[in-house]
């Protein structure tokens, strides 16, 4: 009888009658909540870098002295207008909440009618799914990844995604106006990954005749989608760098983004590589000895053959990284798409392989170690979701000094006036004061002529020169740089700091109450002190 509920119970998950798809979404949903939904909202991670811009393209009179806020909208002018104005109606918090709602729910959708193509039930398909999200990384190696906070490239990848499974399933129109839709929300990940599909569909030699006869419509239905992402790719080809001891792609890849761009660092990495790439191709090998040999291509060869070809341009990043001196091929985040492809794919099919490949008397003693395995996850994420619904009630910051500093900014301060701050530190200042501020390393331009007058701007609150390390290309020196930064930012010289405030017209200068100078003292707390522009 045990036996027989169990069989029940997997027939209900996999059947799709009693578990509707919708219910399958949510349930699907809910769990990447679990995980993600209160992690960090605008805390010191890339929320607190783009959303703030968002609110800034949508309403130019917030802050329009700062420096980084008023930047080109580059190729976020999709998301920035999006996320603006759900900003301006419902407020930072609640906006990064119902944006990664919307991520999830469209990542959800994708995976959950992947799944089906593939014709792997549900249990199994929920049970790949937790083991994609429950860690830190989703990426094998270049620290990439789909689900986490509100930003471009995740709301990009739901799209994507749902691409996929539109390409598994015959769609190829509707495979390439969501493609596009991704590329003008991130032309990096939307780029890619028509490429990656244009690929796919071209080495399978049943699909290749389609596509042909296709390839005019996909091609205007993409471009016609993708339009705010060519006005944003013209504008990054044509524009030329100001004249510089370090080129813009240099300070990109090896200072400021290695972790992602520089295969030159990720050293012991490359072992994870090697054995989720092992798995992967084991497990594509044991599903093709479970196909029939007459039968079409089947779904997870088609996502096996995306996969591989995802890879072709992470693997021309490696092979071109000890070349590329100068990053100007890196810098187009060759391994991006692979990076997330790679481990997600193989969760998938390993999950598939298993289903096949057991008997039904093995699969009915297997559903309570799935449900087992998925319960103590769903636990450990519920204890998790518990620690972050904690530290959401000391939202927006947790240190109460800073807090009431950028309230005391905000309401004691004129409109508009600059703010010398920590280069490192406090990144939160801008839109929690609403002052501007003269740079910060987490705020990287992404034209040309940003990311060199970023540099200088750090260099100036560095004492006058960027610390430029050595070597530049074989050492991870983000650390490095950011401490560096610091200390000499808080031991800068009464001259130092006149002559900042002198350069960009200041009004305060923000620092530690051990960073003593001869200057009036407008507001001191326990922590911090402000100082007046002498004179």
């Amino acid at each position: 009888m045990a036996v027989f509920n169990l069989k029940q119970l997997n027939s209900r998950f996999s059947t799709g009658v009693p578990v509707t798809l919708l219910s399958k979404i949510l349930i699907v949903m809910a769990l990447i909540s679990l995980r993600w939904l209160l992690d960090g909202n605008l805390g010191p991670v890339n929320e607190a870098d783009v959303l703030p811009l968002a609110r800034q393209h949508v309403q130019p009179s917030w802050i329009p002295g700062d420096w980084y806020l008023n930047q080109p909208e580059s190729y976020r002018l999709l998301f920035e207008t999006l996320a603006g104005w759900l900003i301006l109606a419902c407020g930072f918090l609640a906006s990064s909440i119902i944006g990664r709602l919307v991520c999830y729910g469209l990542v959800a959708t994708a995976l959950v009618q992947i799944g089906a193509q593939l014709r792997l039930k549900f249990l199994p398909l929920v049970l790949a799914i937790e083991l994609f999200i429950l860690g830190t990384s989703q990426g094998v190696i270049a620290s990439e990844w789909i689900l986490g906070r509100l930003e471009a490239k995740s709301l990009a990848y739901g799209f994507v995604l749902l691409a996929l499974w539109l390409l598994l399933a015959g769609r190829y129109r509707w495979m390439a106006l969501l493609l596009g839709i991704a590329s003008s929300l991130h032309v990096l990940v939307g780029g890619w990954s028509m490429l990656i599909a244009v690929g796919t569909l071209t080495l399978d030699p049943q699909t290749r005749p389609r596509l042909i006869r296709q390839s005019g419509w996909l091609l205007l239905i993409y471009l016609s989608a993708s339009l705010l992402a060519i006005q944003a790719v013209l504008a990054q080809l044509l524009a030329t760098a100001p004249a510089a001891a370090i080129s813009p792609s240099e300070i990109y890849v090896f200072l400021r983004l290695p972790h992602h761009l520089n295969p030159l660092i990720w050293s012991i990495w490359f072992l994870r590589l090697l054995l989720v790439l092992l798995v992967f191709w084991a497990t594509e090998r044991v599903l093709r000895r479970q196909a029939a040999p007459d039968a079409p291509a089947p779904a997870p060869m088609q996502l096996a053959r995306f996969t591989w070809v995802s890879l072709i341009p992470f693997l021309v990043g490696l092979l071109a990284a000890p070349f590329d001196q100068t990053g100007q091929l890196l810098q187009y985040y060759p391994f991006r798409v692979g990076d997330v492809m790679l481990p997600l794919a193989t969760y998938l099919l390993v999950a598939l392989a298993i289903q096949q490949g057991i008997s039904a008397k093995w699969q009915a003693r297997v559903i309570p170690l799935c449900l087992g395995l998925l319960l103590v996850a769903g636990i450990l994420q519920t204890g998790l979701l518990g620690s972050q619904l904690l530290a959401l009630r000391q939202f927006p910051i947790a240190e109460p000094a800073f807090e009431e500093l950028c309230a005391w900014a905000k309401q004691e301060t004129p409109a508009g006036s600059l703010f010398v701050t920590p280069p490192v530190d406090f990144v939160e200042f801008t839109w929690l004061a609403e002052r501007p501020t003269v740079a910060k390393y987490k705020l990287l331009p992404q034209t040309k002529a940003g990311i060199i007058a970023w540099y200088e701007r750090l260099g100036d609150l560095n004492g006058g020169s960027f610390p430029l390390p050595e070597p530049l290309r074989t050492v991870d020196h983000r650390d490095w740089i950011r401490e560096t930064l610091r200390q000499n930012y808080y031991e800068l010289s009464p001259d130092q700091v006149t002559a900042l405030m002198d350069k960009y017209q200041a009004s305060y200068f923000m620092t530690l109450t051990n960073h003593e100078l001869p200057f009036p003292v407008v507001y001191r707390n326990s922590d911090y002190l402000i100082y007046g522009r002498p004179g």
